[in-house]
This record gives C-alpha cells, sequence and structure tokens, in this order.
C-alpha cells in the first residue's frame, strides 16, 4: 500500500477541481430546466422524466465507452472527449428546441449527459492520483469543487437561457447551448493540464510486481466480491432516490406558482448539499470507514424524502431544507461508494469496473426519472417522494446487514491479489 503522493499530485488534483467546476457548471446552467422544456414542448408533465432519463442513459453509455477508452488512453483523452460530446448534445438541443422536434431533443439530451460521464469519472481519476490514505478525501475534494459550477449553474440557466434569444433559441433551448459551450472549457483544461496522466501516476504509484502476468479484467470475478457489491448498492440507491425526487421538484413547484427564478434556488440549495460537504465526508470516509457514511447517507436520504413529502408546496422553506439534505445523503452515499468500490478492486481492474458501475448507476437512475414522471402526474409529488424514502429505508437495512462484507482496508490488497492471481 502506498504512503506518499506523486510529486505531480496535487496539480493533477488542482486541474481535476478546475475542470469539475466548469463541467459542473455547463451540465447544472441545462439540466434545471429539462423538465420545463419537455412539457413546454409536449404540453403535459406526463413524460417529463424522459428527458432526464435521456441523459441519464447518456452517463451510463459514455461511462461504458469512455472508461475502455481510458483503460487504453488514459483519463485525460476519456474525459476531454466526453465534454466535447456533451458540447455536440447542447448545440441539438437548441435547435430541437427551436423546431419543436422532441425525438431530436431526446438525442441531444443523450449526448448532453455524456459529459457528465466526464464530471463523475474525474472523481476516479483523483483517486489514481494520491496515495491509497488520502483517496477518499482526494474524491472529496474533487466532488466539493464542482460546488461552485452547480450552484450557480441554476441562477444563472434563466439570464443565459434568455441571452442567445436574439439568435432564434427559446429560453430553455437557449440554457443548453451556453451549457454546452462551458464545457470546451473543461474539455481545454483537462486536455491541456492533466499531465502526466492521472493513470500513469497510479501505475508509478502502485507498480506491478516484476514478472507478474497481466491478466485480463474478470468481471464476473470482480463483482464476487460483496464489497464491490456494497459499493454499486450504495452508489445506486443514491443516484435512483436523488434522482426520482430531485427529477420531479422543478415542475412540482412550477404548479404551485413558483417562478423560474423560485425553482433555481431551490435546485441550487439541492446540489449544494449534493456537493459542499465532500471534503468532510471523504474525510470522515477515511477516518471511520466506508459503511458507517453510506449507512447514514441511507438514512438521510430517506428521511429528507419523507421531509420533502410533508412540505407544504406554496412554501419554500421546508421543501428547500428537504432538498438540500436530499443532496447531503446523496453526497454521503456516493463519496464513500466511490472510494470502496476503488478499495475492493486492483489498479488494473479500475478503469473497467468504475465504468460498468457507474454505466449500472446511471441506467438505474434513468428508470427513476422515468417512473418519477409517471408518478408525478398519476399519484401526485407526494406519493412519489414517500416511495423514496421506503426504497432508501429497505436499501440502508440491507447495508447494515452486509456491512462484514466490507472488510478493512488494510486487508483488501492482499484479497485482491489472491482473488486476481487465481
Amino acid at each position: 500500500m502506498t504512503t506518499a503522493d506523486h510529486p505531480a499530485s496535487k496539480r493533477i488534483l488542482n486541474a481535476l477541481m478546475l475542470s469539475s467546476v466548469f463541467g459542473g457548471l455547463g451540465q447544472l446552467i441545462g439540466l434545471t430546466v429539462t423538465g420545463l422544456l419537455i412539457k413546454d414542448m409536449l404540453g403535459n408533465a406526463t413524460w417529463i422524466g424522459t428527458g432526464n432519463a435521456a441523459m441519464q442513459l447518456g452517463t451510463a453509455a459514455g461511462a461504458f465507452g469512455l472508461s475502455r477508452l481510458m483503460n487504453r488512453k488514459g483519463r485525460r483523452p476519456g474525459l476531454a472527449l466526453g465534454y466535447l460530446i456533451g458540447l455536440g448534445g447542447g448545440v441539438i438541443i437548441a435547435l430541437s428546441d427551436r423546431w419543436g422536434w422532441y425525438p431530436l431533443l431526446l438525442v441531444g439530451l443523450f449526448l448532453f449527459g455524456v459529459a457528465n460521464t466526464s464530471n463523475q469519472q474525474a472523481r476516479f481519476a483523483a483517486a489514481d492520483a494520491v496515495s491509497d490514505e488520502r483517496r477518499a478525501r482526494a474524491v472529496g475534494i474533487v466532488v466539493w469543487s464542482t460546488t461552485i459550477g452547480v450552484v450557480l449553474g441554476p441562477v444563472l440557466s434563466g439570464p443565459l437561457g434568455r441571452a442567445v434569444e436574439p439568435l432564434g433559441i427559446p429560453e430553455y433551448g437557449g440554457a443548453f447551448l451556453v451549457g454546452g459551450f462551458v464545457f470546451i472549457i473543461a474539455a481545454a483544461v483537462c486536455w491541456t493540464m492533466l499531465r502526466p496522466d492521472p493513470l500513469d501516476i497510479s501505475r508509478e504509484l502502485r507498480p506491478v510486481v516484476a514478472g507478474a502476468p497481466v491478466v485480463e479484467v474478470d468481471v464476473r470475478a470482480c463483482l464476487s466480491r460483496p464489497v464491490v457489491r456494497l459499493a454499486i448498492l450504495a452508489l445506486v440507491i443514491g443516484q435512483v432516490v436523488m434522482v426520482g425526487v430531485m427529477s420531479t421538484t422543478s415542475v412540482h413547484l412550477k404548479d404551485h406558482g413558483h417562478n423560474t427564478s423560485s425553482v433555481g434556488v431551490t435546485i441550487s440549495l439541492h446540489v449544494l448539499g449534493m456537493y459542499a460537504a465532500a471534503p468532510i465526508t471523504g474525510w470522515l470516509s477515511d477516518r471511520l470507514g466506508r459503511v458507517p457514511v453510506i449507512v447514514g447517507g441511507a438514512l438521510l436520504l430517506a428521511v429528507s424524502s419523507l421531509m420533502a413529502a410533508a412540505a407544504p408546496p406554496e412554501e419554500s422553506f421546508a421543501i428547500n431544507a428537504a432538498l438540500l439534505l436530499l443532496g447531503l445523503g446523496w453526497n454521503m452515499n456516493f463519496v464513500a461508494g466511490s472510494a470502496l468500490l476503488t478499495d475492493g478492486v486492483s489498479p488494473a481492474e479500475r478503469p473497467r469496473m468504475q465504468g460498468i458501475t457507474d454505466m449500472a448507476t446511471f441506467i438505474a437512475a434513468a428508470a427513476a426519472a422515468i417512473a418519477g414522471g409517471l408518478a408525478l402526474n398519476s399519484v401526485g409529488y407526494e406519493t412519489l417522494a414517500i416511495g423514496g424514502a421506503c426504497f432508501a429505508g429497505a436499501a440502508m437495512l440491507v447495508i447494515v446487514a452486509s456491512r462484514g462484507a466490507a472488510r478493512p482496508r488494510s486487508a483488501m490488497p492482499e484479497e485482491i491479489a489472491e482473488s486476481v492471481s487465481a
């Protein structure tokens, strides 16, 4: 196990933090108005979840494809390419809004979601670039850096969307157009500043024993490890509950008299909860262990979902508090789950398994987004939020019952080495 960072570790972390600022800003400028754009285009709220689902599927597809590219070529080209694909998605969304073409909108949202792959994979690049002892804290710092962009994004969404209306692009489509062009900055930062590549740093910090055979990544063997399954469960449950509740909140508030600016404030507070506490979450994960933090996150997801269900929709304070805590619960699962997954696989297995995990997570989130839109239209926001609470609570019980599977980090390298060489 490594005990010292690489000489370039600090510089690489700074570059990942900077790219995450712009990546998060571009994503949230558009994401804030997704449900409103679909409702305006189709004339009802039944299928508002399809927009978020298309982006989640784009993120899942990006996780599969870009992780394979990063496994061969390194983190730098994969992260930069993901952001550039998101730029293309932003342009297509703007055109689809201008023309009122729903199928083209879904294509654009799918491509826009690929940029979120780069936002997500940046945390794993951070884990590559530091010693094992600082892994969760590095993940937390990069996730935290996204706070600046994701908090400003919802607030800027309306003004920036309206700023491009003279070009013939409606406000909601204009927000995605601006967000797409912000991705160019994130791509440029990754391409120019991630030198040496984080994967190369990881190989220097964790050299392969001389003469050891090169082993093809056995996905089935990785998934058979209880610690890996527990990490995936933590990441999936956090994303599903968060997306199911958050993706319907903007339409729920709009239907009860809130304007776009008020909705933007609510979403900004939510994403503040998602990212601002990440360094503390990472520190706790390194000090207390991954599983206790994950259990706390699942509990907070359940409590905040119940708060959202009980909040009077005409008032802002209660729903804002619920969405802030919902974001914090997601953050605890996200940071600790990401660190636990990285603990559970060898350096050679990481890009592949991290990509597969993100793919599974965002496919599940896409289903949650569609189900959320249908539930909002059929049973209402309150019932939807209670369902999310039940889902989080059930997952928490499973995690507590399985906590013995997550063995101490000090035992992980030997366990992994045995499973890989078997």
